[in-house]
């Protein structure tokens, strides 16, 4: 009999960018993205042009929620990880997410997103878009770091 899996890691994986951290209290609605380029799993994203349109979120944008990572996306050759253009994704508005860090980040910090890293922050900077609104980090980590999110749960 052949042998799958030879060795093991310490610990399960924690979480991977863009998966739900728990479903205590949350809600996903479903949308279809406008932009050529997609939407990423675990980026944030605005209100589109269409009813039920969906764009990456930008400044100035009306904050709609956060792509949710499903394995049933299947990647295209214009899209990696995330819902390709005229696709119909999921996307938290309110709830626990799991999402890979830009910096170090403490729990209650305010969250930003780095388009160009795809990542989490907690400052505003050049290219960086946010503060999401009602949304903190609920768990603190380093540069590189898969942490928690809450949106629309708690306040800092």
């Amino acid at each position: 009999m052949a042998t799958y899996q030879t060795t093991y890691g310490n610990a399960p994986q924690k979480g991977l960018h863009g998966q739900i951290a728990s479903e205590e209290k949350s809600n996903k609605i479903s949308r279809t993205v406008e932009n050529a380029a997609g939407i990423k799993f675990g980026q944030p994203a605005q209100r589109g042009l269409a009813d039920h349109g969906v764009a990456p979120f930008a400044a100035g944008g009306k904050f709609l929620g956060i792509a949710v990572l499903t394995p049933t996306v299947l990647p295209g050759a214009t899209q990696v990880d995330g819902y390709a253009q005229f696709v119909t994704g999921a996307f938290l508005t309110a709830g626990q997410m799991y999402v890979r860090a830009g910096g170090a980040v403490a729990d209650g910090d305010a969250v930003y997103y780095n388009p160009t890293t795809n990542a989490y922050v907690n400052v505003a900077g050049s290219g960086i878009v946010g503060p999401i609104p009602d949304c903190f980090f609920d768990t603190s980590g380093g540069n590189g770091d898969i942490v928690e999110i809450s949106l629309k749960h708690r306040s800092a």
